[in-house]
């Protein structure tokens, strides 16, 4: 493909998004800008992807970019976000006008042979590893075509990234595990629209119309949701949390959708809450999941994502052993995958 396109798309982020950026792209381009970094790691893809994208390649029957929301489909309803990386990111408290946390490079970033046969035994998975092979995945569906490209695009911080797709027709942002809201990792679980694709530019309206088509009778909230809510949020707030944890719990959500679902719920009706980090027992390796506690009509609240249960209680007789309030004051070691 030719470098303009991937120079304009930069332009465009910068024009568009809030933020320093920077494009990763596979190793041995020759790309050399100052916002260019070339993943250390050779991409490839999970058995099942590959599968996949050996089907849709000779599938002529349905348009190119239906055939990328059925790769965001499969890795949504396939895969789970890893929230154990969350455990390891570290607060920078060297500037005390932008306190920031940094993500470390060895969680799926920065990995080796170990790391990659240990991921094959589960699906979980970080933001650098879906852009990664979501990346690849279309380039592949893209196979000889020179007009589109597909890369991974992250900011400074290395916080998060996602997918970038651009070419002469659009430049397209796809995001399926946006940490901060809930994502589409969780929402497609649930059979809710996609809201993690960002269109910066369509000429022709083309992907515009895929989204569409995907979203076309599935609903923004679930009905039940909807329901609780109207029949329970303004007599009894802490029933209404609770009827949306049994709502959730006849779902196949893990824990981090569990917990950011819940989140999303409970800041809504503007209360505070705390993170709180619970072990995940039963495992060879150590993994911890996001877990939230909140004050409300006097009393403390434990959302256990881990349980999937909202109860009264009392953090002094939390187990010290399991519950962690501050692991970034830390230092861990982490091997394995």
């Amino acid at each position: 493909m030719s470098d303009k396109y991937i120079k304009n798309f930069y332009k465009e982020v910068s024009q568009t998004l809030g933020g320093d950026y920077k494009i990763i792209l596979e190793p041995n381009r020759d790309l050399a800008e100052e916002w260019i970094e070339y993943d250390q790691v050779k991409w490839e893809l999970d058995e099942q992807i590959q599968d996949l994208v050996r089907k849709l390649l000779k599938n002529d029957t349905i348009e190119f970019e239906d055939k990328i929301l059925n790769i965001y489909q499969y890795i949504c309803l396939n895969y789970i976000y890893d929230d154990n990386v969350l455990y390891f990111f570290k607060k920078d408290l060297s500037d005390p006008n932008n306190i920031k946390y940094i993500a470390v490079d060895w969680y799926g970033r920065i990995i080796d042979q170990k790391w990659k046969e240990n991921r094959k035994k589960h699906n979980r998975r970080v933001c650098y590893e879906f852009a990664r092979f979501f990346a690849k995945s279309i380039n592949k569906l893209l196979d000889v075509n020179q007009n589109l490209e597909a890369f991974m695009l992250g900011d400074k911080e290395n916080l998060h990234y996602v997918v970038g797709l651009t070419g002469n027709d659009y430049s397209i942002i796809l995001d399926l595990d946006d940490f901060n809201s809930i994502k589409d990792l969780t929402r497609l679980k649930l059979g809710l629209t996609i809201k993690g694709i960002k269109i910066l530019r369509d000429d022709s309206g083309k992907f515009k119309k895929a989204v569409d088509r995907f979203n076309k009778n599935k609903p923004n909230e679930l009905a039940e949701v909807e329901e609780a809510k109207q029949n329970l949020k303004d007599k009894n707030t802490i029933e209404y949390f609770k009827k949306v944890v049994d709502i959730l719990n006849s779902y196949n959500i893990d824990s981090q959708g569990f917990c950011e679902y819940m989140r999303s719920i409970i800041e809504n009706e503007k209360i505070e809450i705390e993170k709180i980090w619970k072990e995940v027992k039963g495992n060879i390796e150590k993994r911890y999941s996001r877990c939230l506690t909140f004050e409300y009509d006097s009393k403390t609240y434990l959302l256990d994502s881990v349980e999937k249960t909202l109860n009264v209680i009392n953090k002094e007789n939390l187990d010290k052993k399991i519950f962690v309030f501050n692991p970034d004051k830390n230092e861990y070691h982490y091997f394995g995958g």
